[in-house]
């Protein structure tokens, strides 16, 4: 009797020990869990796309859910409200989250520059051309905005006076929308913008002169705070897909292909060699970015006037990558 009783306990012990180590096993990974969203299907969002299919975030020990939320707005409400953890996009609606309060920071910039620009029919020989006409961008504030913005003011007209400015939705319907006469230019990213020249429209204005973090990784504060090795694990995965990206082109054509639909190879091709120079490994802030982008706030936001770049960014995850040395050994 006094076997069977000791051999019951002992067995119910065992359960009980299982029961926690599964219990903590599972508030680890919901703890470890992070929501990424990316927020245009764009060529230059290749190094996001390979940490997910290539296992980058596993490999760095972090589990990571990558959904698309088109349209930066969407994207930084969600962040906001706590329903995505970070943030693939342009910077300038970042900047003016937090211009308006918004507990957010640009951890890292992916990169500081874009092959956004403007596509116009062949009738059209200058961007003084589109004066009291139609400009499609794939959503207000958003990097197509902020890139036709400064395309306007280097030719002194401004959005909404000199040339209506409308939303498409993406790069795909601002295609559609130039090739059925609804807007007569539109601000294209490869591999869209070969999409567009194959249809016999012609780029007018070249953005990829422009210093502007045009793909960024942002989160909140409280993340860089409370989970810090958490959000390094996520930095440092796309800091890998970055490198694959640079370094490996099969690979990244592959997977382009996958998440643009595009199978040309020609055009796959085009929207690579855009890229490939667009891209850093450390994805360290600059202060020169932003300022570009406060600048142009000016105009709608009082507040951009009186703020510094260097309240919009913490570089502490790039800090940390280049002191580990982790990614030379990418």
């Amino acid at each position: 009797m006094y076997q069977k009783r000791y051999g019951a306990r002992f067995f119910l012990t065992i359960i009980f020990a299982a029961l926690i180590l599964l219990g903590t096993a599972v508030v680890v990974e919901a703890q470890n869990k992070t929501r990424a969203a990316y927020v245009a299907i764009s060529g230059i969002f290749t190094p996001v796309w390979i940490a997910a299919d290539e296992r980058l975030y596993q490999k760095h020990q972090i589990d990571v859910d990558t959904v698309f939320i088109g349209g930066s707005p969407s994207a930084v409400g969600a962040l906001v409200a706590g329903e995505v953890d970070v943030i693939y996009g342009g910077a300038d609606p970042i900047v003016a989250a937090i211009l308006n309060g918004a507990e957010l920071t640009l951890a890292g910039f992916i990169s500081h520059t874009t092959p956004i620009s403007l596509y116009v029919p062949a009738g059209i020989s200058t961007v003084d051309d589109l004066k009291g006409k139609t400009v499609a961008v794939t959503r207000f504030a958003s990097s197509t905005t902020y890139m036709v913005k400064v395309c306007l003011a280097q030719h002194r007209m401004e959005p909404s006076i000199d040339v209506a400015i409308i939303q498409s939705g993406g790069y795909p319907e601002s295609v559609v929308a130039l090739q059925s006469g609804r807007v007569q230019g539109a601000m294209l990213a490869p591999p869209f913008s070969y999409k567009a020249e194959a249809l016999g429209f012609k780029r007018m204005w070249n953005g990829s002169g422009v210093e502007y973090p045009s793909f960024v990784l942002a989160t909140r504060k409280s993340l860089l705070r409370d989970s810090a090795d958490r959000a390094q694990k996520v930095f440092n995965s796309v800091a890998e897909g970055v490198h694959i990206f640079k370094n490996d082109k099969e690979r990244a054509l592959r997977i382009m292909a996958k998440y643009t639909k595009v199978q040309d190879r020609v055009i796959l091709e085009n929207t690579y060699a855009d890229n490939k120079d667009v891209h850093s490994v450390t994805m360290r802030p600059t202060l020169a970015g932003i300022k570009a982008i406060l600048e142009v706030l000016r105009a709608s936001n009082p507040k951009a006037a009186t703020a510094t770049p260097d309240q919009f960014f913490d570089g502490v995850l790039s800090r940390r990558l280049e002191e580990s040395g982790i990614s030379k050994r990418f």
